[in-house]
């Protein structure tokens, strides 16, 4: 007996609702999840420096002692610097890295000892993603700590999809004859992935970096591990594990370790 359409649609409807991971092999690639992973983190990471300079430092600094090497635009009566890296030129320092747009920063003095940095993006971007939104980096009493906050931060790859992301830092910087020798990370995110699946990261250990590897335009961290949640349902969750490894000449990998048991590594 043949079955008319109607049926024939009931019946895959009981079948998806009697098996709910159908859904999770079709639509789950788990590598593709690795690959947004490191995405987020190196979006994050990447403007570190940037956002530890103060006025003065831009002030005084060449550009070719920069990332990217921008032009460096300073309004005086805002106290707010645009780095713009739509400039061609020859750039020595931090140039493995392909930047595209402008990143603000304003600095404001709410109170004594208080300093913000508020940074935010202009058709930004780095390597082959995009970043839209903004980020507060704050400073209290202690020199050597910082806190960063930011909501709704969006990092889009090449064709256009995005991860929202929301989360909560916190720094701490040690300082050589007054320059940034070497800092680290602590902190965690929220938000959601581009399949519109919420996700979740824990930090297990700190990320630390150190300032002269950045400026050879080397961004990743020499360690620090992370546990990355992506929920397939309130309750449901996959698990992937961000390492970072210390590697010669600032060299670093960063090592994602699917639930799966594949690795996913990544070298600047």
């Amino acid at each position: 007996m043949m079955l008319t359409r109607p049926y024939i649609l009931v019946l895959l409807v009981i079948l998806f609702a009697c098996n709910p991971d159908i859904d999770k092999d079709i639509t789950t690639d788990l590598q593709v999840e690795g690959n947004e992973i490191f995405r987020v983190s190196f979006a994050l990471e990447e403007s570190y420096l940037f956002a530890f300079q103060n006025l003065d430092a831009y002030r005084n600094a060449d550009t070719l002692s920069l990332p990217g090497c921008p032009d460096i635009l300073i309004n005086e009566t805002d106290r707010k610097v645009t780095l713009d890296f739509d400039v061609e030129r020859d750039c020595p320092r931090g140039n493995t890295i392909e930047r595209k747009g402008k990143i603000h920063l304003e600095f404001l003095q709410p109170g004594t000892f208080e300093r913000i940095t508020l940074i935010s993006y202009e058709d930004y971007e780095v390597k082959n993603f995009r970043i839209e939104g903004s980020r507060e980096f704050r400073q209290l009493l202690n020199f050597n700590r910082r806190t960063e906050s930011f909501s709704d931060l969006l990092i889009l790859d090449q064709f256009g999809s995005s991860t929202r992301v929301n989360g909560e830092y916190e720094f701490t910087l040690s300082f050589t004859n007054s320059t940034l020798s070497e800092f680290e990370v602590t902190g965690s995110l929220n938000g959601r992935n581009i399949t519109g699946r919420p996700i979740r990261m824990e930090p297990n250990n700190p990320k630390k970096y150190q300032a002269s590897c950045i400026l050879s335009g080397q961004h990743l961290p020499n360690t620090g591990r992370e546990t990355w949640r992506i929920f397939r349902n309130t309750t449901l969750a996959t698990t992937h594990n961000l390492n970072y490894e210390a590697d010669s000449d600032c060299q670093n990998k960063a090592i994602v370790n699917l639930s799966d048991g594949r690795q996913v590594i990544f070298e600047q």
